[in-house]
């Protein structure tokens, strides 16, 4: 019998003749390449949610996750996307009071979330392109006391990761917050600690870096967060993770789940699992280095700070005199997929995804056929 994903990998228009493996031209910043043996998992029949077969998938998965996170405790799992859990976060933990680390479109986004929610949110901001210094974090934190802090780690929108060490290390030095954080665009691509670094909610949906199918939301729930949301009253129902921590623990999910995404995941898992956490943010970071080579060689512009670049997402300025969607029209017509500019930014940058399992022969055939497209412009 051929190793799984073979056959479909023979047929499948994405993959070199000379090779086995994809040859990737999607780098959209989410969602990301999904392998085709990762999208064969979907077709296994589905089992009921509550039958020991699906008991048996949901617990084999859970070590895996605690993997990933870097973590010994509970590793929950939401049918819904990223959004879901941000507000989830925020109803099962904040009673009234808490501050909002904004630096992009996705970290306004909980921002807005907290006041829809009616609570006192608080905001530190810095400009779009810059990560957030963890002194402002200091300073906010002495002239107010929070019930939770939340971080958007890396910001998807433009292409900024922030300093989540630090900032971390900050919150517990100047107070007793919770830290909530966003690794949507992180999660499997940066190096995240979340025990070693004390976070106490971590929430990744699957379609960035893990190079899952969308459809599920992993997250962490600390102790501490776990102690906090059993004094709050109304959690909801959909969002209250204190009934997804208690569902976890007798095996499964608090309502019908994406069976299918789940056998995606648990596949994919493998293959995360196989290449090692070390080496798998030591890849995204050599793809971070192998485009600021290329952008440094011919003069191109960073929408992001140095020393800010995210290793999942670079953003780009279009060069003077053209538009960023006509060079994200250019590349589509070479086969090529990356991501337009997000809100404010969209007229004037575009976005490069090169995470999940985009490899550095992938992103070289990118980067030339983006010399194609900015040569036949007369750049």
């Amino acid at each position: 019998m051929p190793p799984r994903g073979t056959e479909t990998q023979r047929s499948d228009p994405e993959v070199s003749s000379a090779m086995t493996r994809p040859n990737i031209r999607f780098f959209l910043p989410g969602p990301t390449y999904v392998l085709p043996e990762v999208r064969e998992a979907m077709a296994k029949a589905v089992v009921g949610h509550r039958s020991a077969g699906f008991r048996s998938l949901y617990e084999s998965i859970t070590p895996r996750l605690q993997a990933v996170f870097r973590t010994r405790g509970d590793v929950l799992v939401a049918t819904g996307s990223a959004t879901l859990v941000l507000e989830s976060a925020v109803i099962s933990t904040v009673e009234s009071r808490v501050l909002n680390l904004v630096c992009g479109a996705f970290s306004e986004r909980w921002h807005q979330i907290c006041l829809s929610l009616g609570k006192r949110a608080d905001r530190v901001t810095v400009p779009w392109g810059q990560a957030v210094d963890p002194e402002l974090v200091r300073e906010a934190l002495r002239r107010q006391r929070y019930e939770a802090v939340t971080l958007v780690h890396n910001e998807t929108s433009t292409g900024v990761v922030n300093p989540l060490h630090a900032i971390a290390g900050v919150v517990r030095e100047e107070s007793d917050a919770l830290l909530l954080v966003d690794t949507v665009s992180s999660l499997a691509g940066v190096p995240i600690e979340t025990d070693d670094w004390g976070l106490d909610v971590v929430l990744a949906s699957l379609q960035k870096a893990m190079a899952a199918p969308p459809g599920l939301t992993v997250f962490t729930l600390s102790e501490r967060a776990a102690e906090q949301a059993a004094r709050l009253e109304n959690r909801g129902f959909y969002t209250d993770m204190l009934r997804y921590r208690d569902k976890h623990r007798s095996g499964g999910t608090i309502t019908t789940p994406a069976v299918s995404v789940f056998y995606a995941l648990d596949r994919q898992l493998d293959n995360i699992v196989e290449e090692g956490m070390e080496a798998r943010w030591r890849r995204h970071a050599e793809l971070r280095e192998q485009t600021a080579q290329w952008v440094e060689a011919r003069g191109m512009d960073w929408a992001s700070h140095a020393g800010s670049r995210s290793p999942t997402i670079s953003c780009l300025r279009a060069p003077v005199g053209r538009q960023a969607p006509e060079i994200v029209e250019g590349l589509s017509r070479l086969g090529f997929t990356v991501g337009g500019g997000y809100g404010k930014w969209k007229p004037e940058t575009f976005r490069i995804g090169h995470m999940g399992e985009v490899r550095a022969e992938d992103l070289e055939g990118l980067l030339q056929a983006l010399d194609e497209v900015l040569e036949a412009s007369g750049r």
